[in-house]
């Protein structure tokens, strides 16, 4: 039996499928709302003690520099933003989804949260640097990118199991391990899952598309994701099972992205490269 399809084919049918806490649905629908008020956003995020916490949390972190302590909720979120409450939410509802699954002795869960968190940070520095404006699209898509990994470490060890030895055997990619054991990937039980929680268009795109951004519908955004995670993986920030080797230059996404902002000829690489790690280091102090 193929396992995978076969979550893939039942996927709404599993009766204890994470869920998408209503809460950051509501958090979402909003913070992408033209027209949306703060008031309206606090209100919703006042339902979730853990959200509030983060937020404060990262409001009167060193980063912010404060001269006074921030307890207002209100106050906060003026400092920080739609698009940085955006980003605490896909973090908290990582956390709550991955923290929650059974330990398991290949998948190290801490890894996969600090690849996750990694590649969101990465990509939101990078549009920073190449002054691309997603509205905080591209540090969710990063967070979210690898969930499919999560439904196969739930339920399906033993395959996860398998993926996890012929990459490593064959210092190939996790994703063509899974392509050449099972015929379907972490990226389209991702998609799914998304689908079935209702989020926006554009986190379905990064999840499926993020390995071939080519064929995304928004092929900048992605490409953005699709590098930090290179990047990411190369750096040693967290583990996600990818075995195989890359070199920016020749990179599918990277050429995207050169191409798409006209910088081929303009860009210093060896800048932008210590430019965006001397810049990761900072958010990750701020996230991690």
């Amino acid at each position: 039996m193929n396992k995978l399809k076969d979550i893939y084919n039942n996927l709404d049918k599993i009766e204890d499928l994470p869920a998408f806490p209503g809460v950051a649905f509501e958090v979402l629908r909003i913070t992408r709302d033209d027209n949306a008020q703060i008031s309206s956003l606090e209100k919703i995020i006042r339902k979730d003690p853990n959200i509030v916490s983060q937020i404060l949390k990262i409001v009167n972190s060193p980063f912010y520099n404060l001269s006074r302590e921030v307890s207002s909720l209100n106050y906060a979120i003026n400092l920080l933003g739609f698009v940085e409450v955006e980003n605490l939410v896909m973090v908290s509802v990582m956390l709550s989804t991955v923290k929650s699954l059974p330990v398991h002795k290949r998948f190290n869960r801490d890894k996969f949260l600090e690849h996750s968190f990694g590649c969101g940070i990465t990509a939101k520095t990078i549009a920073n640097i190449l002054n691309i404006n997603f509205l905080g699209a591209e540090f969710s898509g990063g967070v979210i990118h690898d969930i499919g990994k999560v439904l196969i470490d739930l339920y399906a060890p033993e395959a996860l199991d398998s993926i996890l030895e012929n990459a490593y055997t064959k210092n190939i990619s996790f994703i063509d391990s899974e392509n050449e054991l099972y015929g379907i990937n972490h990226t389209q039980l991702g998609e799914k899952l998304l689908s079935i929680w209702g989020l926006p268009k554009d986190m379905l795109d990064v999840v499926r598309h993020h390995h071939n951004p080519k064929h995304a519908d928004n092929d900048v955004l992605v490409s953005v994701v699709h590098v930090a995670d290179l990047l990411t993986y190369s750096e040693g920030i967290g583990f996600g099972g990818n075995y195989a080797k890359f070199t920016l230059e020749d990179d599918e996404g990277w050429k995207i992205l050169l191409d798409k902002i006209n910088m081929s000829k303009t860009l210093d690489l060896e800048m932008f490269t210590f430019r965006l790690y001397e810049d990761i280091k900072e958010q990750k102090k701020l996230y991690l």
